[in-house]
């Protein structure tokens, strides 16, 4: 007949199972910082452009470009809350291996989210913009005329396009890292029978 399994060593090389804990730290702690940096520039953008808003809104420019930055405006308000609001479970490190992996788990997760969030945001975004531009075409053509006008119309279009694919691609690769760490924590909560 077979030899008899040993339980108790099973049991006990299963318990003892550490995954390569520093690097998953160290990982963790680059996305903790990245994360952080990126609401930090969320902030500042925010800071920045409603002054500028307001300078806008003083002068003598036209009410096309006085209604373009009030929805900027709304649209980057909104941008910033949704990126905290999806970011919100991710503050916290957790403490053991198992919640490591899960960690890793919501991360990829919020990631898709994100990225699901900026496809859409930027999409509306690039409407709102090529919406001015028609409006600028039809109605506003002495301003368009201007040196520059355009331009930044082109360049902010085509800005906004590559981050639409950008963002595809940053969805694409957080499912795969979801997949990967979902295989992971299954891995390391199986018992290894063999």
């Amino acid at each position: 007949m077979t030899d008899k399994f040993d339980w108790d060593n099973a049991v006990n090389e299963w318990q003892n199972h550490e995954p390569d804990m520093p690097a998953l730290k160290k990982n963790m702690l680059w996305q903790s910082w990245r994360m952080k940096l990126v609401l930090a520039l969320d902030i500042i953008g925010l800071l920045v452009l409603f002054p500028f808003a307001y300078f806008i809104f003083l002068s003598d420019e036209a009410m096309s470009i006085k209604v373009w930055f009030s929805l900027v405006c709304i649209i980057a308000a909104v941008g910033v809350y949704f990126d905290f609001y999806l970011r919100k479970d991710l503050w916290e490190l957790p403490s053991t291996t198992k919640g490591v992996f899960r960690h890793l788990i919501k991360r990829a997760e919020a990631g898709i989210k994100i990225a699901r969030f900026s496809i859409v945001y930027l999409s509306l975004f690039l409407l709102f913009l090529v919406g001015w531009g028609l409006y600028l075409v039809f109605f506003e053509t002495e301003r368009l005329a201007k040196a520059g006008s355009l331009t930044s119309l082109i360049i902010g279009s085509t800005v906004i396009v590559i981050s639409i694919a950008v963002s595809i691609w940053y969805k694409k690769r957080k499912e795969v890292q979801l997949e990967s760490a979902r295989k992971d924590y299954e891995a390391f909560i199986q018992p290894d029978i063999d």
